[in-house]
């Protein structure tokens, strides 16, 4: 009888540790495919005749307002494909974005990146190869972003007055304090500028 039972554990246990290993083969199998999709968002690439970019994603959720207002910036669209995950220059921060060999075939350096969250809400991020990627710290209108677009490119110019777009200000405080992390931007520029110039 105690060898009866003792057989019955043993199938048992062996029968466990098969659906065990049956389990962990199907979660590593699984787990790839949930991450690949998570990633998987198709992106629209904007170029203007500076090579400076605008990418935005999910290219689904973009916006007739927000696509003629890109256009009526003087931007073009490109190239569109899948969207993948990466750093800036120095490694400090992530993104979706677009591919590094097209931003490479394209010749852009310095470009905007678009997260469109909903019909009102994007997030909004600066890629330039000085400063690296800065990330949002909240979110943004179309109001908003039409208001700081041309800020955002005339920081891209720097000294240069001739090729600088006259900003169209408004008398609303609000909208511009929602500078897409501007100010903090060109105050490290500057810094950058007086480390260099002392090296």
């Amino acid at each position: 009888m105690t060898f009866i039972l003792a057989v019955r554990k043993m199938r048992y246990h062996t029968g466990m540790m098969k659906l065990i290993t049956k389990l962990i083969v199907l979660a590593l199998l699984f787990v790839p495919m949930q991450v690949s999709s998570a990633y998987s968002y198709d992106y629209q690439l904007y170029k203007n005749h500076e090579n400076y970019g605008i990418v935005v994603f999910p290219k689904k959720y973009i916006s007739k307002e927000l696509k003629k207002h890109i256009s009526s910036i003087s931007f073009l669209e490109v190239e569109s494909g899948k969207s993948v995950m990466r750093r800036g220059t120095k490694n400090e921060n992530e993104s979706l974005m677009m591919p590094l060999e097209v931003q490479k075939k394209h010749s852009i350096e310095k470009f905007i990146v678009i997260q469109v969250l909903n019909k009102h809400e994007m997030l909004v991020g600066i890629y330039d190869p000085q400063w690296g990627l800065t990330l949002p710290s909240s979110s943004f209108g179309l109001e908003a972003f039409k208001t700081n677009v041309d800020k955002t490119l005339n920081v891209f110019r720097g000294d240069n007055p001739r090729r600088k777009i006259k900003m169209r200000f408004k008398n609303n405080p609000k909208s511009k304090a929602q500078v897409f992390n501007i100010k903090g931007i060109i105050k490290n520029v500057q810094h950058l500028g007086e480390v260099n110039a002392r090296i």
